[in-house]
């Protein structure tokens, strides 16, 4: 058995592809690019990541990556070339990967096509790797155990190659040679042994976690590895991908999670391990969702922690749903290869020469044929393809995702309310934001995710940044949001959704009525207490001397300049004329195409402002413009559309009219059972256009919640003021990186709360790391990464609930510098925190005060304690008062959350 194919199947396949025209011709195309790429050295050193590697200074885009050239790397966009340590240490990520990919090819092409030219590639490349695994170290990566890499999910994708080269190439020898019994040994073991020691749960990077444990079980013939990647595989599917089809953390993220179970669900199936048919057929519909979702200009939505501007015409989408339409011949995958192999738009260099095996290096959209495709599709694709049908696209609802679509004007006008899955750790907080956009240009837009080692992270990642609801100037919390009513008829439909901010507890409900002409957009919203609301959309303002603005006071985030304010007295309106995006595919050279018009209406007094933004990634400078209410409830509408489309728009107690230029007026009218339009011309009833929107839902019954909630304690301590509590960290407190606790030297802290004393509450933490301390020096900018500098250092982390409001949660890193300790607030402020240290032999002792009202009744706080020994660039663990068994210490910097707080309760002093 192999692991794709099986070996009669795969001679079956040697003999269909000697035809140089089958599959399109891609298996000489593939074997062009390789002999061309021969001579090309198989890496040597580890990769590292770095805030600067891999990136232009000036246009912040990633550089162009040449296996060729590791000292000369070249940014795209303004041909600067750089040749540091850094961009050369990002460039070895992408040669092994590339390394890889090209062992895959060359394996598959020695059997397909008795080229051993690629037999010889293949070999060579096993060998070096063979010889090289075990020099590298497992040390001071960002996520996850890795020898080549500085995560684990890309040493999954690389093993994964080679596991399938390696199976190839044995298929080929009819068994193993010494060759491959020291590749099975001394790379396939121990790196399937790392890879196996960090489950990552329902993350995207599990999935070729699973994918690479399933093919080196294979190769291992190692049952019990072999079972719980299945079961991985098959839990993944269960519990990462919706109904629908698609993958919870966004189309980016599907995009590259499918592609894993891909291969994981073809290995487990080779392997005998069945995926439950129900299952099967939610993985198979997952092949079709990003054209279900695509916008009008062929690029996916940038929801969630997306790249931005993805084209969906690039060779690893064809090459992907070839082995789709393998799997189950439908009519949507036919539809998208229609698309994919249209003869628009031009043709070009597809990028596939340079490609970094399932790390995305994303190509702008291009006219492909199957040639294009890679080493997946000439193994699995059918040898002929059925007739290619274009269908039209039409709106779509994603109910598992949370995502209604709306389609207009033949698919050139696209319409967008994400309002369900929040997305986990690549979720934005953006419940209820909506995105319009035409083929040309992006009215409001989501913009996604840049760099993770860039600081405009902090940015992509807001409230802010999105055309969604907040509340007090804070992001909102992660919840999903739920689905009210949805309809879609020939000429009009509707949406509406509700979703409850769990930090504020406000409550939200979002309608969008799309007609062909314009745009309804209606939030009401509610609140227990007095709240300031603001509503962004991510547009810039064009002056209109018929509103006066006037300086507005400077926000909370650097990434806004030049704020505005204008007053909107209750029940009027106002109407801007704001500009767009261009289409990051290509959008119109005239600004004045990227304008439209909005009529904002609020139920209350109202302040509408704006100000600059950073934009897109790597793009050009934007803006935004938001209503903000306050109180205790709130109702407002906006009405978008194109330049002198709409004349007026009135609200009145039941009835929104919209007038457009035409002078017909629509009613819409929302209803016990959904929304009612229609239009009238001259005050007279026409009934030229009526329509009754229903699809109101039931409202379901609230989720059980496993996790913890907000309010609940890792553990309640009650005491006196006058007793000392006292707490011990050990193994079990210990959040590892590379090295578990008894191979770091068994760290120990104790951690104690005493009395007041002077008006201070006093909290000491003393730390025995078995060896000498190791404390950094302050750096003003930290180069690996976003997280603060001093998290790589020996230093103790304090996280407490304001004594002083009782409400904030604060948060500070001390790291003892000479005679002083140096503060760092993390979240919140420093809330008149002090502190001063001590060495104790090799125990460090950081004394914390805090100033304490006599009458606070409790005190709730989180210690970690982190452990960074000399030699090493990132911290090798930490010990934690507040963490939950399994957890890791990567990329959790200096972060703490409040739910994972102790409460210590003090009780009354009796005489």
């Amino acid at each position: 058995m192999s692991l794709f194919l099986d070996h009669r199947a795969l001679c079956g396949r040697r003999e269909f592809l000697r035809d140089p025209d089958a599959l399109g011709g891609l298996a000489g195309s593939l074997q062009r690019e390789l002999h061309a790429a021969l001579d090309v050295p198989v890496p040597a050193g580890k990769s590292r990541l770095t805030r600067q590697g891999g990136r232009c200074a000036r246009c912040t885009v990633l550089l162009a990556f040449d296996p060729r050239r590791p000292f000369a790397h070249a940014c795209p966009q303004c041909g600067t070339v750089y040749d540091d340590r850094v961009h050369h240490e990002w460039w070895l990520m992408n040669a092994h990967l590339w390394t890889a990919e090209q062992c895959t090819r060359a394996a598959a092409l020695a059997f397909l096509r008795d080229d051993d030219l690629a037999a010889r590639r293949a070999d060579a490349i096993l060998e070096a790797y063979t010889a090289r695994y075990l020099q590298w170290p497992n040390r001071d990566n960002a996520l996850g155990p890795t020898r080549p890499f500085f995560s684990t999910y890309l040493e999954s994708i690389w093993l994964l190659h080679l596991a399938i080269a390696l199976d190839l190439r044995m298929a080929a020898a009819g068994g193993a040679t010494a060759l491959h019994a020291a590749a099975l040994d001394r790379l396939v073991a121990p790196s399937s042994a790392l890879i196996a020691s960090f489950d990552e749960g329902r993350s995207n990077r599990q999935v070729w976690h699973a994918a690479a444990l399933l093919a080196s079980a294979h190769l291992l013939d190692d049952a019990a590895m072999r079972d719980r990647a299945g079961a991985s595989v098959v839990a993944l599917i269960r519990e990462g991908l919706h109904d629908d089809g698609s993958w919870y953390e966004g189309e980016n993220y599907h995009l590259f999670a499918h592609r894993g179970l891909l291969s994981g669900v073809t290995l487990a199936e080779r392997a005998g391990i069945g995926v439950p048919a129900g299952l099967l057929e939610r993985f198979e519909r997952g092949f079709a969702v990003p054209f279900r979702t695509m916008l009008p200009d062929g690029t996916f939505p940038a929801r969630r922690d997306s790249q931005y501007g993805v084209a969906l015409r690039q060779y690893r989408t064809a090459d992907w749903v070839e082995c789709g339409l393998a799997r189950r011949d439908t009519p949507p995958l036919r539809a998208a290869l229609a698309m994919l192999y249209a003869d628009w738009p031009s043709p070009g260099d597809t990028g596939r020469a340079h490609s970094t095996a399932d790390a995305e290096r994303n190509q702008p959209g291009l006219r492909l044929t199957r040639a294009d495709c890679g080493w997946r599709a000439l193994l699995l694709a059918v040898p002929a393809l059925p007739p290619l049908e274009d269908a039209a696209l039409r709106s779509e609802l994603l109910e598992g995702q949370g995502l209604a679509v709306f389609r207009r004007r033949a698919g050139a006008f696209w319409v967008g309310l994400d309002y369900g899955d929040p997305g986990d750790g690549h979720g934005h907080p953006d419940r209820l934001n909506v995105v319009i956009a035409t083929r040309q240009s992006r009215w409001l837009d989501d913009v996604g995710t840049g760099s993770y080692t860039s600081p405009t992270l902090a940015w992509y990642r807001s409230s802010l940044a999105h055309n969604a609801p907040m509340v007090d100037g804070c992001d909102q919390g992660e919840a999903h949001g739920t689905l009210l009513a949805h309809d879609e008829q020939a000429d009009a439909g509707w949406v509406s959704a509700e979703f409850t901010d769990p930090r504020s507890a406000v409550t939200f409900v979002r309608t969008l009525v799309v007609l062909d002409g314009y745009v309804i957009d209606e939030l009401t919203w509610t609140s227990a207490r007095d709240v300031v609301v603001d509503v962004p959309m991510q547009a810039q303002r064009i002056a209109d001397p018929r509103i006066t603005w006037a300086a507005a006071p400077s926000h909370r985030t650097e990434w806004l300049v030049d704020p505005q304010q204008a007053a909107l007295p209750a029940g009027t309106h106002s109407s801007l004329v704001l500009r767009g995006l261009p289409s990051p595919a290509g959008g119109p050279a005239d600004p004045g195409a990227l304008t439209f018009t909005c009529s904002i209406w609020s139920a209350t007094d109202a302040l509408l402002w704006s100000a600059g933004t950073i934009g897109p990634p790597a793009g050009s400078a934007h803006g935004l413009v938001a209503l903000r209410q306050s109180g205790r409830a709130g109702r407002s509408l906006r009405v978008f559309a194109s330049p002198g489309a709409i004349a007026d728009v009135g609200v009145d107690d039941g009835a929104i009219t919209v007038t457009c230029a035409d002078q017909s007026v629509t009613t819409h009218r929302r209803t016990a059972t959904g929304w009612r339009i229609s239009t009238s011309r001259n005050s007279v009833t026409v009934h030229e256009f009526s329509c009754e929107l229903g699809g109101v839902r039931d409202r379901p019954a609230a989720p059980a919640r496993a996790t913890r909630t907000a309010g609940e304690s890792v553990a309640v301590v009650r005491t006196s003021r006058q007793n000392v509590v006292a707490i011990t960290l050990g193994e079990a407190q210990y959040r590892q990186t590379e090295v578990p606790w008894h191979l770091a030297g068994q760290p120990t802290a104790q951690v104690f709360v005493t009395g007041l004393q002077a008006g201070m509450l006093i909290i000491t933490v003393a730390a025995q790391f078995n060896r000498p301390p190791h404390f950094a020096p302050a750096r003003d900018e930290n180069p690996l990464d976003n997280e603060l500098s001093d998290v790589n250092s020996d230093g103790v982390q304090l996280h407490w609930r304001s004594l002083v409001d009782g409400i904030t949660w604060n948060g500070a890193l001390a790291v003892p510098a000479g005679d002083m300790v140096r503060l760092t607030a993390v979240h919140g402020n420093l809330d008149g925190l002090e502190a001063a240290w001590s060495l104790e032999g090799s125990t460090v002792q950081v004394v914390f005060s805090l100033p304490c009202p006599p009458s606070a009744p409790e005190f709730s706080f989180c210690v970690c304690v982190n452990d960074c020994p000399p030699g090493r660039e990132r911290r090798r663990g930490q010990l934690v008062l507040g963490g939950r068994e399994g957890e890791t210490a990567y990329l959790r910097g200096a972060r703490q959350p409040p739910d994972r707080a102790v409460r210590v309760l003090f009780e009354p002093e009796h005489p």
